[in-house]
């Protein structure tokens, strides 16, 4: 039973710890472009900036999902 609860918290610790990575390097990512690549990305359908997006945030979930075994 105490294994189960600390697994799941082991869970929800790691899951928090992405995401404040992940919006971390959100920012760092929107400091990189000049222009205002979230309204790019929503209001002007920027496929290729989505992809850029995309493949950062997929390479950093490995690199941790590598970190955390």
């Amino acid at each position: 039973m105490w294994k189960i609860l600390g697994n799941i918290t082991e869970i929800f610790i790691y899951s928090s710890v992405y995401m404040i990575i992940t919006l971390i390097s959100l920012k760092i990512v929107g400091a990189t472009f000049s222009t205002d690549f979230e309204r790019k990305i929503s209001d002007e359908s920027n496929i290729g900036l989505s992809l850029i997006c995309a493949s950062v945030f997929i390479g950093m979930a490995i690199l941790i999902s590598s970190l955390v075994r």
